[in-house]
């Protein structure tokens, strides 16, 4: 054999070695790796289990003649990328609201019905929705403790006796999460949302998301959930669910009590911890059911005046707006402000007709999961605060 049929043997198996690694980076990024689980919703039940050194059972709230049973949803995607999604319904912290007049959902109330038939991000055969070929893991919420807690807590009963929530909804996520890292590898994209009370639930559980799959890149968007509380409650009545040991303690300021610090606070140190990774809020300017919560921390006592909540609607609007602005001191976080005072958004085909704050709501999302990573947008409209300018104000404000 000649030194020229040698030479052009080499180049041709080197041409077809280097083939291989190119014909495999050839297929996107976000589709290696797949999780081998059913691309229809599927319900899991999970066991009790171990995971962080931490002893987990699955429950829901226990309340008398309520089912205990905790279960969540998954769906395949036809790309490696991935929605973790916190379910709302209320929340509950005193006998008032947790036995005699129930402000939370106390079982799980989803379906894989249901969720066929969801709209918005849930929508997957709508073109417009940017995850519309995304896995899905969605959390349903059954403790009253917008997913924050892990505390078994006696509320006394009117006449004597004791009845035991059991506010293990952090739990209920771990549960979760230890599945999602048995069943996927490096997911490319990370989307952290939940609704209502989920909004707080994504909140708490981004970064132990991120953590879970350094990796990949995370973001997360909370859905109405602002975080306009009372002193009492920040200080006092929060502590039923048994959330400090629930704190990131590896992000810089988690370390302190919870009292000493609000929503926005969170978000500006997680922010500030992740400098890459996009973080951001959704609500409508006069949101109902959050001032109606808010109006429920002012009088939990008294459930004739729950109603009253259009009385200490502007306060919450007012500190709404401050809480927004304050996390707006992160460069890597964004805000959406709404007209109305209608409640979440992520669940309903109002994720794609929203524009109020003239920008399409869907688009907005879009910019900032589409950008890899920085404080940008990333195609089509920049990634920016925005607000309603006519918010359809429902009173005056002084």
């Amino acid at each position: 054999m000649t030194n020229l049929k040698i030479f052009k043997m080499a180049i041709a198996i080197l041409l077809t070695m280097s083939l291989v690694p190119l014909a495999f980076a050839g297929e996107p990024r976000s589709k290696k790796f797949l999780p081998d689980i059913p691309q229809t919703w599927t319900e899991i039940v999970p066991e009790p289990t171990e995971f962080m050194g931490r002893e987990l059972t699955p429950t829901c709230i226990g309340m008398p003649f309520t089912d205990p049973t905790f279960s969540f949803f998954v769906k395949g995607g036809t790309v490696n990328n991935l929605v973790v999604f916190f379910d709302g319904g209320g929340a509950c912290w005193h006998s008032m609201n947790t036995i005699y007049a129930p402000t939370c959902s106390q079982e799980v109330d989803e379906s894989v019905e249901e969720l066929e038939m969801a709209g918005g991000i849930f929508d997957t055969d709508n073109p417009a929705n940017p995850f519309k070929d995304w896995s899905f893991v969605t959390i349903p919420y059954c403790t009253g403790d917008i997913h924050w807690g892990s505390n078994d807590y006696d509320y006394p009963l009117i006449g004597g006796g004791y009845v035991t929530a059991h506010h293990r909804g952090f739990d209920n996520f771990l549960v979760v999460l230890k599945w999602m890292t048995e069943n996927f590898r490096r997911p490319h994209k990370i989307f952290v949302t939940g609704s209502s009370a989920g909004s707080y639930g994504a909140t708490l559980g981004f970064p132990y998301i991120q953590e879970a799959f350094p990796k990949s890149k995370a973001s997360l968007l909370g859905d109405a959930g602002n975080g306009v509380v009372t002193e009492e409650f920040q200080t006092n009545d929060i502590n039923n669910w048994g959330i400090q040991d629930n704190l990131p303690a590896w992000i810089p300021g988690f370390d302190r009590p919870f009292s000493e610090y609000e929503l926005d606070e969170m978000y500006l140190m997680i922010a500030d911890y992740y400098p890459r990774r996009k973080i951001a809020q959704y609500t409508t300017a006069w949101d109902w059911n959050q001032t109606f919560f808010y109006n429920v921390m002012l009088n939990v006592t008294d459930p004739s005046k729950w109603e009253e909540w259009p009385l200490v609607w502007c306060d919450w609007h007012d500190r709404m707006l401050e809480l927004v602005d304050s996390a707006a001191d992160a460069p890597n976080y964004r805000y959406y402000i709404g007209a109305g005072d209608a409640h979440t958004i992520m669940g309903y085909d109002k994720f794609y007709t929203e524009d109020s704050a003239g920008v399409p709501f869907v688009d907005w999302v879009g910019a900032m999961v589409r950008n890899q990573g920085g404080t940008g947008g990333h195609g089509g409209i920049p990634w920016e605060n925005v607000e309603c300018e006519d918010c359809g104000d429902p009173l005056p404000c002084p």
